[in-house]
């Protein structure tokens, strides 16, 4: 099975072209961060990708999991917003 794991921008400027499902053509599942979804989602709402995302995860390819490596996270967080990081 094939995985990726995406930044907020890739969600939303593929889903503002209409075009999310790519993604899908390409990957078995896509796995975004608690603030990837927060970014895109919540922050997003009535945004390009808030929707197609929440859809995309109540099916299944899009999976919401939380980084095991925090410290990595927090040296990211220096130099990348928290959704590439």
């Amino acid at each position: 099975m094939s995985e990726a794991i995406s930044d907020s921008s890739t969600l939303i400027h593929s889903a503002g072209i209409g075009h999310l499902e790519l993604l899908k053509g390409f990957y078995d599942k896509i796995i975004i961060t608690p603030s990837v979804w927060k970014e895109v989602v919540e922050e997003g709402h009535g945004r390009s990708g808030a929707l197609e995302v929440r859809e995309a995860c109540s099916s299944g390819w899009v999976k919401v999991m939380t980084p095991a490596n925090e410290s990595v996270v927090r040296l990211l967080k220096r130099d990348l917003h928290a959704g590439e990081a």
